[in-house]
């Protein structure tokens, strides 16, 4: 459940966009989700945010170098704001808060599909028809590799997980054999 500020800040951002230019919510998540990753990729630039020795304008100005003329007008703007306020920890919270009001908005449900192997283009096109059918929603698929299920799948949406790995069988196998041991 988002928090208070992401909220606050996550739907001003949307609303705007929903207001001012609905046919960019897509590309405003998608650039959203880059400018969290650069800023998760430089630790030091959350740390000088909340250093209050360092004055506000100096650290707007580096928000400024880094990244003016690089973000489009709204998603720069917002950057400044949330550096002003103080927010800029919340950045990849109120990201994904922004990114889960877009795809509700836009009926996509974002699910990790995790294999031992990598999946077909058939296979994949079938998991997606078929958990397009059963969220009614546009499914935008994330595989990830993990050779410890052993075998099967498991996908998750949210907080929901379907898990049909063989390790999840084993561990209900010997959790059933336990019980008619004990």
């Amino acid at each position: 459940m988002a928090g208070l500020v992401e909220k606050t800040y996550g739907d001003a951002l949307f609303e705007l966009f929903l207001e001012e230019k609905p046919s960019e919510l897509a590309a405003a998540k998608s650039e959203l989700n880059a400018v969290n990753s650069v800023i998760k990729d430089i630790p030091d630039l959350i740390k000088l945010s909340k250093t209050p020795t360092v004055e506000t304008k100096d650290k707007l100005g580096i928000i400024e170098q880094a990244f003016k003329g690089r973000l489009s007008e709204y998603i720069y703007n917002f950057l400044m704001v949330i550096t002003e306020a103080g927010r800029l920890d919340y950045f990849g919270k109120i990201t994904e808060y922004f990114g889960e009001r877009c795809n509700e908005h836009l009926g996509i449900a974002e699910i990790t599909v995790v294999t031992c192997e990598p999946l077909t283009e058939k296979a994949k096109a079938d998991l997606s028809a078929k958990m397009g059918k059963l969220l009614g929603k546009k499914i935008v698929m994330k595989e990830e590799l993990d050779s410890s299920i052993i075998g099967g799948i498991v996908v998750k949406n949210g907080n929901t997980t379907l898990d049909g790995s063989v390790k999840a069988r084993l561990r209900a196998l010997r959790t059933d054999i336990g019980s008619v041991i004990c």
